[in-house]
């Protein structure tokens, strides 16, 4: 029932004990992923949510609204690998109806693979823009770290994505010690004529998956060795730092969530598709069931009071530093939606 939240908006927003306003929210829709990559997946098993498990269409589309009357301007779709969710584009366009209650911006991360194909329809349904994960242009590489030969068509998806309007696409490349350090100009030196937003994220240990991490400074050491870059200002107020390459249409950004810890700014939670709240990726989330709340619940308001008390349980930071690989973040990647 949408009833008497409509006119209460500004009188819910989400603000935790430190004062910091969620405005943003990961939503992942599946934990079905069509790569089996090595640091989401280092075991190459996971145990899948079943379906009536998952948030369905209608839930799904109401929580966009519920989100926005709360106070909720971003909202990004997640996985696993969203694009796997079947009516994909429906979801889409039941989400973009909460633009008139306040939602600005509808986002989605996604893996590439499927991206060339379902770029236009996407576009149509309401879909804003696209983060594309990526961490090497070596094909046999691709296929050693994600377990797929689909490097081509990942290439494909930026390109047609790029075409159909979803911009800036955003290119997410996580850095490795003895994995990819050594490609982080190559990659540039790809996006360079695009109008691409390429950012360098900081490794983060989750669950098993341990890798070495290469912190943003040496990262950006080795670009300015090829190319100037200019500070500016990052589109969205999210959490990257952003330089324009001098003398091209790219720019890159840095996450260094790892040696530049952004805790005491951060406005987001995240929700699982089964419709657990993560406030925190150092909190598991067992106890804020938002599925429950949408199913049971007598009207909106069971939701809104399950989203305000995990929000005013979010700690003021995630406690791991660089150098404490062996403190991992709990959980499967798949499961968290990045």
């Amino acid at each position: 029932m949408v009833g008497p939240l409509a006119d209460r908006r500004g009188r819910d927003r989400l603000v935790d004990p430190f004062g910091r306003r969620v405005t943003y929210v990961r939503l992942s829709l599946t934990d079905r992923c069509n790569l089996r990559c090595r640091y989401c997946r280092p075991d190459g098993a996971y145990e899948r949510t079943d379906r009536d498990d998952l948030l369905d269409f209608d839930e799904i589309a109401r929580l966009a609204r519920i989100l926005a009357r709360v106070g909720v301007r971003r909202l990004r779709l997640t996985g696993g690998e969203p694009t796997l969710r079947r009516g994909i584009c429906a979801i889409v366009q039941g989400i973009d109806r909460a633009r008139r209650l306040g939602l600005e911006d509808l986002a989605m991360t996604t893996n590439g693979v499927v991206l060339a194909r379902l770029a236009p329809s996407l576009a149509d349904a309401g879909l804003d823009r696209v983060n594309v994960s990526l961490d090497t242009l070596d094909p046999a590489k691709y296929a050693a770290l994600t377990g797929v030969d689909a490097l081509h068509r990942v290439l494909a998806g930026i390109d047609r994505a790029i075409a159909c309007g979803l911009n800036p696409v955003k290119v997410n490349m996580v850095v490795c010690r003895g994995v990819n350090e050594d490609e982080v100009v190559t990659m540039a030196e790809h996006f360079a004529d695009r109008p691409v937003h390429l950012r360098f994220i900081e490794y983060m240990p989750f669950g098993a998956s341990r890798y070495g991490l290469v912190p943003w400074a040496e990262t950006r050491r080795r670009l300015e060795r090829r190319f100037v870059l200019r500070s500016t200002v990052p589109e969205g107020g999210g959490p990257s730092s952003c330089w324009q390459v001098e003398g091209a249409a790219l720019r890159v950004g840095a996450i260094g969530a790892m040696t530049r810890c952004f805790c005491a700014s951060c406005n987001r939670i995240r929700i699982g598709a089964d419709g657990r709240i993560r406030a925190c990726l150092a909190d598991q989330g067992a106890g804020w069931d938002l599925r429950s709340a949408l199913r049971h619940g007598d009207d909106d308001r069971s939701a809104v009071q399950v989203l305000r008390a995990a929000v005013a349980a979010k700690p003021l930071e995630h406690g791991r530093r660089a150098g404490g690989s062996d403190d991992a973040f709990e959980g499967v990647m798949t499961r968290v939606g990045g």
